[in-house]
């Protein structure tokens, strides 16, 4: 994951605060709970994130002529496989 915990759980925070200042949602009488719940949200998206992009190397690397990890060829197979995966599920990254 990308961000650590800790972070998630800051944006979280910030997040809710924003939203309920901009009267988007109604403050809850439990506030901490709206934020584990926007935290779990963002949580749950970079995992997704990250199994499209487990997913996206792996498929790389059983090409039978995989570019070299790490060249310009690479990233572009990968960012182009990542794209493709994260449409096929639905997901925009």
């Amino acid at each position: 994951m990308r961000l650590s915990e800790e972070r998630v759980h800051v944006l979280a925070a910030h997040i809710v605060q924003k939203l309920v200042e901009a009267e988007a949602v109604v403050a809850p009488d439990n506030e901490n709970l709206l934020k584990q719940r926007v935290a779990a949200w963002i949580i749950d998206d970079l995992k997704t994130e990250d199994e499209i992009d487990r997913e996206a190397r792996r498929i790389l690397r059983s090409l039978s002529r995989p570019p070299e990890e790490g060249s310009e060829e690479w990233d572009i197979k990968l960012r182009q496989t990542r794209d493709d995966l994260a449409q096929r599920r639905g997901y925009a990254l």
